[in-house]
């Protein structure tokens, strides 16, 4: 739903995505609540010695979470916190030390509602079959936003609602497959992780031919509609989260279908090839060097340039989460007509906001999501292997079009990476 709201990036959405979190937390809490009382119940004709018992084993399961949390991936245990705790730690040190301590507040806030959003996912998943649901949710919504976009950039239909001429000052949507978001990099960017997850509800299952033929073209309508996108980093990402894909397939052990990878792989370039080899898509290509500043790469070493220096001057804690738009103003270089929001890079945008230490709080992250994600590929349940394999692809492709763009800044690509990430490294036992 978040990317319906115009991608979620007002204060109007924001405020209605906060409440959402806490109502589902508020849930999860009287959930946990009812579940202690019937336990409590139950333990109430229990004797002595089986009291003893159970407390010995739950000190036991206590003392096992951080090795089964790394083997069996995400639970809700102390694992969990383990991810959440440093994130959740930087952003009140650099809430209390920015310069802009009302704006920085706002910026915590979101960023807990995104820390309460990933625990809610953890703790909601319960089985195989709601991680399939999520998945499919999450790749039928990619199919919704790439019909939207198309019915927009052919003219064949104009829905007011996203419609951003007005903002934007140009026809929005009529070269660049672009949907629901201001800008067609933000489609990019929930399609590279929508795309690895669809592939990887391949290996979920064995299927009709009849399925396996409408997966397929699900994908390749989804890739077509990436192209369209004219997404630079859109390309590289999913390009790249492919390549991943296919070779932890084909060095996989024991894994039989290396040749069906290899033919989907053959097809995806193909078409890939086809859909470049249009004069739109060389046309953006060209743009890497020709056209506005804003939009080339010289555009973009501006910006980092600025942000690099904003980065120097805060180095300790900062400006503040969420306060680069107003933070940024002194740093403009010359040459640019408009102030960015962004810093067009996630890799500078979080330092510059939230200090130094933000860089090993990611790479922390990072580690974790990885190592958890090919432990999980050593499981015998192939949707475990599958899922698990198309969050990592996803990571990847964000990993590599976040040098470049600033799509986690954007709510609803946010919150589906944290959807994708809860949900596909959950361990069910």
């Amino acid at each position: 739903m978040t990317p319906l709201m115009r991608g979620s990036v007002h204060a109007w959405a924001h405020t209605l995505i906060q409440i959402m979190v806490v109502l589902g937390l508020i849930l999860v809490v009287v959930n946990h609540l009812q579940g202690e009382n019937r336990r409590k119940k139950g333990r109430s004709s229990d004797t002595r010695a089986a009291k003893k018992y159970d407390s010995l084993d739950s000190r036991n399961r206590r003392e096992s979470n951080a090795v089964s949390g790394i083997r069996d991936g995400l639970a809700p245990d102390r694992t969990l916190w383990w991810m959440i705790g440093p994130v959740a730690a930087l952003g009140v040190w650099s809430t209390v030390m920015s310069p802009h301590p009302a704006l920085a507040l706002q910026g915590l806030i979101m960023l807990a509602t995104y820390l309460g959003f990933f625990y809610l996912v953890v703790v909601s998943v319960r089985s195989r079959k709601e991680q399939r649901a999520l998945v499919w949710v999450v790749v039928g919504t990619a199919a919704v936003l790439g019909v939207i976009g198309l019915l927009e950039r052919y003219d064949v239909l104009t829905f007011t609602w996203w419609d951003y001429s007005g903002e934007v000052g140009k026809n929005h949507g009529s070269t660049r497959l672009s949907g629901v978001y201001v800008n067609a990099n933000h489609m990019a960017g929930f399609l590279e992780m929508a795309i690895p997850m669809m592939l990887g509800m391949f290996l979920t299952r064995s299927r009709e031919p009849e399925a396996r033929i409408g997966m397929i073209a699900l994908a390749l309508f989804l890739i077509v509609c990436q192209a369209l996108t004219l997404s630079r980093g859109g390309w590289t990402g999913t390009a790249v989260a492919l390549v991943f894909m296919a070779l932890v397939l084909l060095f996989k052990k024991g894994f039989v279908h290396k040749r069906l990878v290899g033919t989907l792989l053959g097809g995806v370039v193909v078409t890939a090839l086809i859909v470049m080899a249009s004069t739109p898509v060389v046309e953006r290509i060209a743009t890497l060097t020709q056209g506005e500043i804003e939009d080339s790469l010289t555009g973009r070493h501006t910006y980092w340039a600025g942000t690099r220096a904003m980065f120097a001057d805060n180095l300790a804690a900062g400006t503040g989460p969420g306060t680069f738009s107003v933070a940024f103003s002194p740093y403009q270089v010359p040459g640019l007509a408009v102030l960015p929001r962004y810093a067009h890079s996630d890799f500078l945008q979080f330092p510059a906001e939230t200090g130094i230490l933000a860089i090993p709080v990611m790479l922390w992250i990072v580690y974790w999501f990885f190592r958890i994600g090919f432990n999980r590929l050593k499981s015998r349940s192939r949707q475990t292997q599958g899922i698990t394999l198309g969050a990592m692809a996803a990571l990847v492709a964000l990993l590599i079009h976040s040098y470049s763009d600033g799509n986690l800044q954007i709510p609803a690509n946010a919150l589906l990476f944290i959807a994708i990430s809860g949900a596909g490294l959950r361990s069910f036992r």
